[in-house]
């Protein structure tokens, strides 16, 4: 399993992530907290429409649609709460707009998308219908400067939080890209990391890490 997401009726989302030898468990499980399964969608190992290879991570924007980062496809795909295949965007690429290896996303209360281009060393804003807004972010570790990013998540002020993998760190950023401001460091102690991916901002403020290789 490699990410969740949540519907409006509390129904879970679950990516299964395998490699291509078992390439028929590439999808997302359905099921509830009663632990009912509910069903599975998006088949993978392939580029057509509704096929996954590398999914990383998803969420679900205000219309209850799921949108699903593939990062070998370089592509956002979109599905309804059924499973149904409604779209994909994204083509590979280093250009504005395009994508290498895309990972951690989150949606923000306009339903602006944020992706996580992780070898672009950069975050991307997108509109719903993968409509180019605006990026930021470059190779580095000063300031701003990102190395491999992964995760993302959107604070209830609408501050962007990014989980700077191999630069061990979370850094928060404006929406429209400013550093606000950049913790953590290397390391197994208390507040110290090594190698954080996911992170998810509670309704209280609170930031909660998951590191990748920290015991």
């Amino acid at each position: 399993p490699y990410d969740t997401a949540f519907g409006s009726d509390g129904t879970i989302y679950v990516i299964n992530r395998c490699d291509t030898a078992r390439a028929s468990a590439i999808r997302v499980g359905i099921l509830n907290f009663d632990e009912e399964y509910l069903g599975e969608f998006g088949y993978g190992n392939g580029d057509g429409d509704g096929q996954l290879v590398w999914p990383v991570s998803m969420r679900f924007d205000s219309q209850e649609r799921l949108y699903i980062t593939d990062e070998y496809n370089h592509r956002i795909t979109i599905f309804d709460t059924s499973g149904k295949f409604i779209g994909k965007w994204g083509t590979f690429g280093t250009c504005r707009g395009e994508l290498n290896g895309p990972a951690g996303i989150d949606i923000d209360s306009s339903n602006n998308i944020y992706v996580v281009d992780q070898h672009n060393s950069r975050i991307q804003k997108f509109a719903a219908d993968g409509k180019y807004i605006t990026s930021w972010g470059q190779f580095g570790s000063n300031k701003g400067q990102l190395n491999l990013p992964w995760g993302i998540s959107i604070g209830p002020d609408e501050s962007i939080f990014v989980a700077d993998w191999r630069n061990d760190r979370i850094q928060k950023f404006s929406p429209e890209g400013d550093t606000l401001a950049v913790f953590g460091e290397s390391g197994s102690r208390d507040g110290q990391f090594d190698r954080p991916a996911g992170l998810s901002i509670g309704s209280d403020g609170l930031i909660y890490v998951a590191v990748g290789v920290n015991e």
